[in-house]
């Protein structure tokens, strides 16, 4: 083989090696041109591996094409014959492929790790005043920061919406009685409740009370035994009824006993003389009865009564009922013991005996704190006080 022929042969094999066809080398009888076509292999090989690095960076592409095959060939009867490339159609394009995001990997880390200790966690500390695992604040009212188990807390939720319906109702304002009582009424707006009995004892001690007093007939009232003598209007000198009476009949027998003389025309008829009971009196009668009369004008003060305790003295056996201070009903002994009492019993026998927060039958305040009136049942009020003080254990300082 010729060297020009093998170079032109060289050449074609290499580029068929790019396009990935292969290269043929034609039959020689020389050995020197088999050892050149080894070698021309060789290289195709090596080209071979150089095309498919390039086809590794080029895959982005689209319509790559397909690379051509070169055929070497040589004439009939041994005589050599110039290679003839021979190129094929390429195969449609393939495709192109979706375009994706690589993200190259991290360089490797040449460096050793290095191991560091691993700090303990830190404890986290609750607020203060907050209740520690298993209670939760009461809230009997908005600042009842007690903490007790959580029924604790439901509980005190239930009986804060029952308050209302758990207190009395006065019908009467806040002085209305408990049932088996009645306002006394011994005077005006006397509302202390008493029995039936003591109230209707009330209305007739008061019906009887000007008859009861020691001065019955005010100030000029008389001992007893005397009467006035009302020899005119206004004479209250106290006197015997017969005295009274003899008084009566010289008034009724005056104009008869006057003539007309030397005292006017009122001028009494012999035997009679003008009685003086007071200046001006001239009614004629017999000397004894004027002398009467001056004694008992004399005695008069004496024989009215005279009252130690002022006008509502009471007269002997009554004494003053003082239902409230100024009360001067005058009544027996026993009636005034039991006013007293009943005055002593009057916040007991009030529907509202605690005020407008008193709790009906069967309730009690439950006192979570100063001043808490809702109406709960007993027990519960039992459990409120422990709760409170066991409060301060149960909360984060």
């Amino acid at each position: 083989m010729k060297p020009t022929s093998v170079v032109l042969l060289v050449t074609v094999c290499m580029a068929l090696a790019l396009t990935g066809a292969a290269c043929t080398a034609p039959a020689a009888p020389q050995g020197g041109v088999e050892a050149t076509v080894q070698a021309i292999v060789a290289v195709t090989e090596l080209a071979r591996s150089v095309q498919a690095t390039m086809s590794a960076m080029e895959t982005t592409q689209a319509g790559a094409k397909a690379p051509a095959t070169a055929t070497a060939t040589t004439t009939p009867g041994g005589v050599d014959a110039e290679p003839t490339a021979t190129r094929t159609a390429p195969p449609p394009p393939s495709p192109a492929p979706t375009p994706t995001s690589t993200v190259p990997p991290p360089p490797p880390n040449t460096t050793a790790p290095t191991k560091t200790a691993t700090p303990a966690p830190t404890a986290t500390t609750p607020p203060s005043g907050t209740c520690k695992p298993g209670f939760v604040w009461r809230e009997a009212s908005p600042t009842d920061k007690v903490c007790v188990p959580p029924e604790a807390r439901t509980q005190a939720q239930a009986d804060n919406a029952a308050a209302s319906a758990r207190r009395e109702v006065a019908p009467y304002g806040p002085d209305t009685c408990k049932s088996g009582f009645v306002w006394r009424e011994a005077f005006a707006d006397d509302h202390v409740c008493v029995t039936g009995a003591t109230r209707t004892q009330a209305q007739a001690d008061n019906a009887a009370a000007a008859s009861r007093k020691l001065l019955e007939y005010g100030p000029d009232t008389c001992k007893s035994g005397y009467v006035w003598r009302e020899s005119y209007s206004g004479d209250h000198v106290c006197v015997t009824g017969a005295t009274r009476t003899q008084a009566a009949v010289d008034n009724a027998a005056a104009a008869s006993r006057w003539v007309a003389g030397a005292y006017g025309p009122h001028t009494c008829k012999s035997g009679f003389v003008w009685r003086e009971a007071r200046s001006g009196d001239d009614v004629c009668v017999t000397p004894a009865i004027r002398t009467q009369t001056a004694a008992d004008n004399a005695a008069a003060a004496s024989r009215r009564e005279v009252a130690p305790y002022g006008p509502d003295t009471c007269k002997s056996g009554w004494v003053w009922r003082e239902a409230r201070p100024t009360d001067h009903v005058c009544v027996t002994g026993e009636v005034r013991t039991q006013t007293a009492a009943d005055n002593a019993a009057a916040a007991s026998r009030k529907l509202l005996q605690y005020g407008p927060d008193t709790c009906k039958a069967g309730f009690v305040w439950r006192e979570a704190f100063a001043g808490d009136h809702v109406c709960v049942t007993a027990e519960t009020r039992t459990k409120t006080q422990p709760e409170n003080a066991l409060g301060p254990g149960r909360t984060w300082p």
